[in-house]
C-alpha cells in the first residue's frame, strides 16, 4: 500500500484538464468547422448562411470556454476542489479528505485511466474521475508501483 501527498485541485487546473479532455476527444470537430468557415470566407459572394457559419466558427469556442469556466467555478463542485490524499493498494483506492470523509473505490469499478498534463485521471464514470498528479507520489518507486499495479489493471 502507498499513500500520496496531499493534493488540491485548483479551479485553474480543473479548467485546463476539462478543456484538454474536450479538445482531445473533439479536435476533429474544430478542424471541420474552421476549414468550412475558411472555405465559406474565401467565396466571392456571401449569403446569410455563410455569414452565420463564419460567426458561429468564431463564437463556438468562446461559448465552450465560458461554459467550462462556469462549471469549474460553480458552488456545486466544492467537493472536487477540497484537499485530499490517497491510500492505494492493489485492490482499492481510498480518497481521504479528513478522518470522517473518505471514499474507497475498488479497482474493478474504474473504467478508464488517462494521463493529461502530468496528472492521472482515473475514471469511475464517463465524465467523473479521480485526479492524482504524478508529483503527489512520495518517490519514484511508489509512482512506478502505481503505474504497474493500478494503471495496467484499469486499462485491461
Amino acid at each position: 500500500m502507498i499513500t500520496t501527498k496531499k493534493v488540491k485541485l485548483t479551479p485553474k487546473e480543473l479548467f485546463s484538464i476539462l478543456i484538454l479532455r474536450y479538445i482531445k476527444k473533439r479536435w476533429w470537430l474544430f478542424v471541420w468547422i474552421w476549414v468550412l468557415a475558411i472555405i465559406l470566407g474565401l467565396k466571392q459572394q456571401h449569403d446569410y448562411f455563410d455569414t452565420f457559419f463564419i460567426v458561429f466558427a468564431i463564437i463556438y469556442p468562446i461559448l465552450l470556454i465560458i461554459q467550462f469556466w462556469r462549471y469549474v467555478v460553480s458552488k456545486d463542485n466544492k467537493l472536487l476542489l477540497l484537499e485530499r490524499y490517497y491510500e492505494i493498494d492493489s485492490e482499492k483506492i481510498n480518497g481521504i479528505i479528513d478522518k470522517d470523509t473518505y471514499s474507497p473505490i475498488k479497482l474493478e469499478h474504474f473504467i478508464k485511466a488517462d494521463l493529461i498534463k502530468k496528472v492521472y485521471l482515473l475514471y469511475i464514470a464517463k465524465n467523473q474521475f479521480i485526479y492524482i498528479p504524478i508529483d503527489s507520489f512520495e518517490n519514484d518507486s511508489d509512482r512506478e508501483w502505481f503505474e504497474n499495479e493500478i494503471i495496467k489493471k484499469i486499462k485491461k
